[in-house]
């Protein structure tokens, strides 16, 4: 059985070296809605204000104006986030280039290895599953597509730091630290470093549980001159990668398809 703590992610202003010295506060509370909107899955204008500490008011005029923008559904008393949301993520998704050229690889990784290949990427210090695809024996309870992690607790994160510039790195980890998601998640920056190290001169990254219990992965950085584009790897339960399966042979894979997804995004420029 798998099983995985989450800690407390904080977005705001994440990945900017300087924190805004002023903020616009009715943005603010329209996205403080919508993300509390998606944590109820779904509520009433009393649910909310409740969760947010707000007027009844100031929540109800917020919704409306959501709701006529089409970025919120309404079924009696209960507001939804609405699919209007999904083209802006599916624009997003689709406007980055690595994430077009990864998808027929990973869906050859997953068949060749019957477990769960994923593309992730780094945006604003913390990572995002991007791709995926899954083999005939995945397990499906990893994770989704838009998932948000921090970059230490995942094989993908680690390989994606290990080859950031120096400063970058530090920058990440005096913003979002090293929390832990399980015992196995490293949280020591000096260690952690040290296994940096190791992926660059392995070329690529092996996770033992540090995000989910019972689960490992394998990950390799995906480069295109010089600048990380995300990384590419795949999942699985511990009983299934051990041994030389987890150590050689899926790491071989994974580089393979790393090569081809940098291969397709060099001729592409």
């Amino acid at each position: 059985m798998v099983t995985v703590i989450e800690p407390d992610l904080q977005w705001n202003n994440m990945g900017h070296r300087d924190t805004p010295k002023r903020r616009v506060k009715t943005a603010d509370t329209i996205f403080d809605v919508v993300e509390s909107l998606e944590e109820l899955d779904g509520g009433t204008i009393t649910e909310l204000s409740d969760s947010l500490d707000l007027a009844a008011s100031t929540v109800h005029n917020h919704l409306t104006t959501l709701e006529e923008k089409g970025y919120v559904d309404r079924q009696g008393n209960e507001f939804r986030i609405g699919l209007k949301f999904l083209y802006y993520g599916m624009y997003a998704k689709n406007s980055r280039r690595v994430a077009r050229v990864a998808q027929p690889v990973l869906d050859e990784l997953a068949e060749e290895t019957g477990e769960a290949a994923w593309l992730v990427v780094e945006e604003h210090g913390i990572g995002v599953y991007l791709n995926n695809a899954l083999g005939e024996k995945a397990i499906k309870t990893y994770g989704s597509i838009g998932t948000r992690t921090h970059l230490n607790a995942i094989a993908a994160g680690k390989a994606i730091l290990a080859h950031l510039p120096e400063e970058r790195v530090d920058q990440i980890l005096d913003q979002h630290g090293l929390p832990a998601y399980t015992e196995n998640t490293p949280t020591d920056r000096d260690e952690l470093l040290a296994e940096l190290e190791e992926i660059r001169e392995g070329g690529f990254a092996l996770n033992r549980g540090g995000r989910i219990r019972g689960g490992r992965a394998v990950a390799c950085a995906v480069i295109v001159d010089d600048e990380v584009q995300g990384a590419v790897g795949i999942s699985g339960p511990e009983h299934r990668m051990r041994g030389d399966r987890f150590t050689v042979e899926l790491p071989n894979k994974v580089k393979g398809a790393k090569n081809i997804i940098e291969l397709e995004l060099s001729s592409d420029q």
